[in-house]
């Protein structure tokens, strides 16, 4: 929707990047009884520190961009994040990492996802190391307080509740607006870890996006259409569900930090070529025997 980020104290007036970090005291759709934003503060904070790096690792050489943010609350939380991104040599891939180091000597509840952004194209095919099924990909049927809805949306909704295969293939006439999303559950994992997932072209190159359900063990899958916007959260992996402050806490899914510790996510997401679409298909069905 932007060209570039605008400096702003809410999260859809800056909506539209590839990969914005949600969090990471609050996150989600605030409910009724919340009070906090949509999304936390990281997506749209100004960073006290950033940096270009250069270097050189396993997968050859690479150029980031690197930053700090400190947040220091009198009688509250104070903690550091420094996210990370990495673009290798020769790769369209992004190594996407998010630290949060808590420097408190109190425990610091966590609620993150990283929100990574695609679009959708017409019969793009979804490729995913999850099962197409209802058990699997739990369909949010509560509607967020930012959107209004038409009956057909709602009419499309029953029908994804049954079916989410529905989704496997973004068909024009499908009703994404504004918004569906899904809860996805016990994904296959490769022998480190990942979980794979892409949208198909058809010209059978893929946008593609992978984490580890070890680091983030929550899921959402995202897909909003409509006349003067779209996007496609294939998958957006986060420490809880994005339902707001209450609603997770009610579930029992709000993690903490320690005193004086830290955590860090990693994700990979970015394009990938005919060819090595077609050999990440080839093992995301292996995974799924």
């Amino acid at each position: 929707m932007y060209q570039e980020p605008k400096n702003t104290d809410h999260f859809l007036s800056t909506y539209g990047c590839f990969v914005m970090h949600c969090g990471p005291l609050r996150m989600g759709c605030p409910g009724s009884e919340d009070d906090h934003t949509l999304h936390g503060e990281l997506p749209y904070t100004d960073y006290d520190e950033a940096a270009i790096v250069v270097g050189n690792d396993e997968q050859g050489e690479y150029i980031g961009v690197t930053g700090t943010y400190d947040y220091n609350r009198a009688f509250g939380d104070k903690y550091q994040a420094r996210p990370l991104v990495r673009l290798h040599q020769g790769s369209a891939l992004i190594d996407v990492s998010m630290t949060i180091e808590n420097r408190s000597n109190y425990p610091m509840e966590l609620m993150y996802m990283c929100h990574v952004n695609f679009r959708p194209v017409n019969q793009g095919r979804i490729v995913q190391s999850v099962a197409w099924t209802k058990e699997s990909m739990e369909l949010r049927t509560a509607i967020p307080e930012h959107v209004k809805v038409s009956e057909e949306f709602v009419d499309f909704l029953r029908q994804l509740e049954k079916n989410p295969r529905l989704t496997e293939v973004i068909r024009p006439g499908d009703e994404y607006n504004p918004e569906i999303a899904f809860f996805i559950h016990s994904p296959k994992l490769d022998e480190d870890g990942w979980s794979h997932y892409m949208q198909v072209h058809a010209d059978q190159s893929a946008d593609y996006i992978r984490y580890k359900p070890e680091e983030l063990d929550h899921n959402t899958r995202w897909i909003s259409r409509t006349d003067d916007q779209a996007g496609l959260g294939l998958a957006l992996p986060a420490t809880c569900d994005p339902e707001g402050y209450t609603a997770e806490k009610n579930k029992g899914n709000i993690k903490e930090i320690p005193a004086r510790s830290s955590v860090a996510f990693s994700v990979v997401a970015g394009y990938l070529e005919k060819g090595d679409a077609k050999e990440m298909e080839v093992l995301i069905g292996k995974l799924l025997k």
